[in-house]
């Protein structure tokens, strides 16, 4: 892969450009022209079947007349209909059988009127037609079309003759249909077209790449003068790009940019002294400014930083900062914050420090480097806040949007995100996870007859008795009311689920004594299995809640898997 990277990466945006429009343009066709083909083979196919029905019409049609004329019961007569018939055009294969009800009545027939396979008997078993499509030294189509008894089956009424209940099956007619010049004429109109697709490629290659030229002409010009003003240094050149697309906007933007920088630069230069004298006026500011040497000798704090870490000036002067140090940062972070300050000239992020009187606290922290006008480092110049009571108010916040604020168990929003992951994993990993779906039964009666606050600590006391059946990497939640969920990480199997679901039953069905009162309830439970019982989190809550209806069905106190209707 880097060295694919590597190889995109020295190509210009016009080669770039045209190999991503070939090649998109090569997928589409290719995907439309195997639509095209799919579809037309489908047509072919579906237009087989109706031949089919069509040949069975005929055959019904025919062994009727036989029938009326008397002539059915001579079987060399019905042979040669029977050849005669599959003489038809398209038709390899031809021949009828009888089912058990007509063998009873007319007798077994001629040997080639027995159903010769499985597929011959499952026809006249369940009554629907059968269509198999082979693909050997020649394409073919095998129909099997039942022959269902009926007082008007394709305008005849079967039951004058024949001693039999409406709806059952008489037999059946096997008809294999010859489809070598439909599948040669596909594959010939799919080579035609391949070749016709090979044409338009080269035909638009040639158009796109003169296209992208005329495209990518200003962009070209445009590096050529960053280039050269990188080289040189000469913050006045301009591009002379014309037009007012996004190429040419683009240019004058450089160019009102390159005005912009030329005038910054200027004004650096003339007010870099002044810079450096008015730090001082930072002295009395809210957050803490430390002023250090090129060598990173403290030269100057100011009153912030004394409140804040507990260090008089006279006590820091001299030093380096890094007496403050927590030890929670290893070498390797300070040997990144340095690097990053050197190359870009400031730094600043969250980390973490140590007070005069050994309390480690948060702080946001915000170096930048002073330079004199030869560019070389002059000074350092640090600004920090304490961030304890914002991250404590953060962490609030978090915890309240996250967990349930009763049962301090996760709520809705951290279970959804559990089992995204979850599903992530799963897919990652090709494993399997389940949910429990639970709702506790008898839970109204405790609520309203002793007291909402006696509720709300039989809820305390299911929680704590759920995480017990689980394990660290598990998740229980509580929607909300009497719901909870519990999420079952890398599971085997059902029985998985199943021995924590029945832990659980076994918990939740022990009394549970609150205070004065004793309290027996159970709980109904549904279980579904990611992802046999759904593919997205939607489908698993829902099927593991329909789960847990069909155990309240069952009597309560129960688990139920998810099973497809």
């Amino acid at each position: 892969m880097p060295m694919i990277a590597k190889w995109w990466g020295s190509l210009s945006i016009q080669i770039k450009l045209t190999l991503l429009i070939q090649v998109s343009l090569v997928i589409i066709l290719a995907f439309a022209q195997r639509w095209v083909m799919s579809n037309f083979e489908e047509k072919i196919i579906e237009s087989a079947k109706v031949r089919a029905f069509e040949t069975a019409d005929g055959i019904i049609n025919g062994m009727n007349m036989l029938m009326l004329t008397g002539q059915i019961g001579d079987p060399e007569i019905r042979t040669l209909f029977i050849d005669k018939m599959g003489k038809s055009q398209g038709i390899k294969e031809l021949r009828i059988f009888r089912a058990e009800q007509v063998k009873k009545q007319f007798g077994a027939g001629l040997p080639e009127e027995q159903p010769k396979d499985a597929i011959d008997q499952s026809v006249l078993d369940t009554g629907k037609p059968y269509f198999e499509r082979k693909v050997a030294k020649s394409h073919t189509l095998r129909a099997v079309i039942p022959f269902v008894a009926s007082h008007n089956f394709k305008g005849t009424d079967c039951l004058t003759c024949h001693d039999v209940k409406e709806g059952s099956v008489n037999g059946a007619a096997n008809i294999v249909l010859d489809l070598t010049d439909e599948t040669d004429m596909i594959a010939s109109i799919n080579q035609w077209l391949w070749f016709g697709q090979l044409i338009l490629q080269i035909i638009l290659f040639f158009v796109i790449d003169q296209m992208l030229r005329a495209f990518t002409r200003p962009v070209k010009e445009l590096q050529e003068v960053m280039t050269a003003m990188q080289v040189d240094g000469d913050l006045s050149r301009r591009v002379d790009i014309e037009g007012d697309d996004e190429i040419g906007r683009m240019a004058q933007a450089f160019n009102a940019l390159s005005d912009s920088l030329q005038k910054s630069v200027n004004q650096v230069k003339e007010g870099q002294d002044k810079l450096r004298l008015s730090a001082q006026v930072f002295v009395n500011s809210a957050e803490a400014i430390v002023i250090t040497d090129i060598d990173n000798n403290i030269m100057q704090v100011n009153k912030a930083f004394t409140d804040i870490t507990g260090y008089s000036a006279e006590e820091v002067i001299g030093k380096n900062p890094r007496i403050l140090k927590s030890g929670r940062q290893g070498a390797d972070f300070y040997r990144e914050m340095w690097r990053v300050l050197l190359e870009a000239g400031c730094w600043q992020g969250e980390i973490m420090d140590r007070r005069k009187s050994g309390e480690i606290y948060p702080k946001w922290l915000s170096i930048a480097v002073v330079r004199n006008e030869q560019g070389a480092i002059t000074n350092y110049i640090a600004l920090f806040s304490d961030i304890t009571e914002r991250k404590a108010s953060f962490d609030r916040i978090q915890h309240l949007a996250h967990y349930d604020a009763l049962t301090h168990l996760a709520n809705r929003t951290l279970l959804n995100d559990h089992i995204d992951l979850a599903i992530a994993g799963a897919k990652r990993n090709q494993g399997k996870f389940a949910l429990i779906f639970l709702d506790l039964d008898r839970f109204k009666i405790v609520n309203d007859t002793m007291g909402h606050h006696v509720g709300d600590t039989l809820l305390l006391a299911v929680a704590e008795r759920l995480q017990k059946c689980v394990r660290e990497s598990d998740t229980v939640a509580r929607l909300g009311g009497d719901e909870f969920v519990i999420l079952l990480n890398n599971v085997n199997d059902e029985k998985d689920a199943a021995t924590v679901a029945q832990k659980v039953i076994e918990l939740i069905g022990q009394p549970f004594m609150l205070g004065t009162y004793r309290a027996n309830i159970g709980t109904s439970i549904g279980i579904g299995i990611y992802p046999m019982h759904g593919a997205d989190r939607f489908a698993l809550l829902k099927h593991a809640d329909a789960a847990m209806y069909m155990a309240k069905e069952k009597g309560r106190n129960n688990f139920q898997f998810f099973r497809n209707p």
